[in-house]
């Protein structure tokens, strides 16, 4: 699940999926700034069928950090 998770990041932020791993963090590649930051979580609550409170926006700053708030994400 990890993987696919990565493969739809990559796919969002329009980069290689090799240019990513779970410790990547916002702002540390240029194509996650602000904006992408926002429309990321976005686009994982509609993929996932999850919400995410808005006051946690600024504390999901890593992929890791988001994909633990997938169900199931931090299990593996």
């Amino acid at each position: 699940m990890q993987e696919q998770f990565l493969q739809f990041v990559a796919s969002l932020l329009g980069v290689n999926r090799t240019q990513l791993s779970m410790d990547t963090a916002y702002q540390s590649i240029p194509e996650w700034d602000s904006l992408s930051h926002m429309r990321l979580i976005m686009e994982i609550e509609v993929e996932y069928g999850i919400e995410i409170p808005i006051e946690l926006m600024a504390e999901l700053l890593t992929l890791d950090a988001l994909y633990a708030r997938i169900p199931g994400g931090d299990a593996e």
